[in-house]
């Protein structure tokens, strides 16, 4: 994110935007997709020639990445409103955008770079749509007052046509316009293509924070993360370094190749030990492989630690640790994913923000077409996080408080019960049904001689 005190879209300033953001933060949101990807440091290793060159990248990124979105919105998001009419109009635009699929991509996003993004406009039907865009294409420009509004959001991405020519192109989105410019790859100025109005008085790019740093989840661990990758490829190298052992013969001067300092000589030499792995000498006796000596245990605890270092401080619990084995109760598995609960709450923090904001301008739309008045502070979000569950410890809490608490409260703490109104009208319906059996039943019985 860029902050400025002012800024104004021209062809000119678009340039120095894009360059400032090409040579700067760019670089970093790169290098953590590709991070994401396993395309880590160690893959770009090169050893002396013809010594073993091991390259075990280790996808910590993704794991932390896919464990901190699961946990977090791996149960999707419930609405809830007051204004029943509204909430329904409001479900069937966010159901019509696969909203499940599209908020777990944007936290995905959150996680990996650090922030999240989506587009809201309308198309040539007038239907709403709602629209992920990608952290790598998108430069922000918010303003350094206390308020830090987005004064202006740049996606800035390439395009290729069939004969493979490259054309450079901004969309701009301002407080009212949509503005398009184009620089050809032979071209070193921008230039203004076409203009547009949208339909608010507010960028209408939503920004979803992952914390308030903007940090990716696995940003404080990559180098921890190339520690514990060179020393897995070393421990294959030197696994590979053991395979190739030179085998030494003392007392066979007879066998010993004539060396000096002739060069081909020395070469052919070279080529001829590392073809037998052989080697001659021509004092003493005894035949012995000459292997470097490997500490296992010393090597081992390293990288125990490092990995153990790698889920404390990305706040990501290590479920393959002995600890999380057997049947835990639901406490148990609360207190060892305290770390991941902390960051799911800075998580949920910028989500709400960003689904509000969202709600605020769909509503905006819905009230225009619909000429209504909905106001979309009636819509309320609850997040449930996606924790394995002692069911048996839940039913037995639930049937504890049947006498306590009303039946929507008790079918709401059930994790498998997404919709309770839906729910409720089941239960309506199959008590009227068993009071009608019942009835002729008893009917049947008065009746009978």
């Amino acid at each position: 994110m860029i902050y400025l005190s002012e800024f104004e879209v021209n062809k000119t300033n678009i340039k120095k935007i894009v360059e400032k953001y090409s040579s700067n933060e760019l670089s970093k949101l790169e290098k953590l997709s590709e991070y994401y990807k396993n395309n880590n440091e160690i893959t770009n290793r090169s050893m002396k020639k013809d010594a073993p060159n091991n390259k075990l990248a280790s996808a910590y990124a993704k794991y932390v990445v896919k464990m901190q979105t699961g946990y977090f919105i791996g149960i999707p998001a419930k609405h809830k409103s007051s204004d029943e009419e509204y909430l329904s109009e409001y479900t069937k635009i966010l159901d019509d955008n696969f909203e499940k699929s599209l908020n777990y991509e944007i936290a995905k996003d959150m996680s990996k770079f650090g922030f999240g993004a989506e587009i809201i406009y309308q198309n040539e039907k007038a239907i709403t749509k709602i629209k992920k865009i990608s952290p790598l294409e998108l430069i922000l420009i918010a303003s350094n007052k206390i308020d830090e509004f987005i004064m202006c959001a740049i996606r800035y991405y390439r395009s290729k046509d069939i004969d493979g020519n490259v054309t450079d192109i901004v969309e701009a989105y301002d407080n009212t316009y949509i503005t398009r410019f184009e620089k050809a790859k032979n071209e070193t100025e921008f230039k203004e293509v076409g203009k547009s109005e949208h339909l608010f008085d507010e960028v209408p790019i939503i920004i979803y924070k992952n914390n308030v740093e903007m940090t990716s989840d696995f940003e404080d661990v990559i180098e921890l993360n190339n520690a514990y990758d060179t020393s897995q490829s070393n421990t294959a190298n030197d696994i590979d370094y053991f395979n190739d052992a030179y085998m030494i013969v003392e007392g066979a001067s007879e066998l010993v190749e004539d060396i000096d300092d002739d060069t081909d000589k020395v070469q052919k030499t070279a080529e001829t030990l590392k073809k037998n792995r052989v080697m001659y000498f021509p004092d003493g006796g005894g035949a012995k492989f000459l292997v470097k000596d490997i500490n296992d245990a010393a090597t081992e605890n390293y990288k125990n630690r490092l990995n153990s270092d790698i889920h404390k401080f990305s706040l990501t619990p290590d479920l393959a640790d002995e600890k999380f084995a057997g049947n835990l109760s639901g406490i148990a598995i609360k207190f060892k994913t305290i770390p991941l609960e902390q960051s799911a709450t800075e998580k949920e923090n910028g989500f709400t923000i960003g689904l509000k904001k969202r709600c605020e301008l769909v509503t905006k739309l819905m009230n225009t077409k619909f000429n209504k008045d909905y106001d979309y502070t009636l819509i309320t979000t609850e997040f449930t996080r996606n924790l394995p569950q002692n069911e048996g410890e839940t039913t037995n809490t639930i049937l504890s408080l049947s006498n306590v608490i009303s039946k929507r409260t008790l079918l709401e703490l059930l994790p498998q019960i997404e919709d309770v109104d839906e729910e409720l009208k089941r239960l309506e319906e199959e008590k009227d049904e068993y009071d009608q059996r019942d009835f002729e039943i008893n009917k049947d019985y008065t009746q009978s001689p």
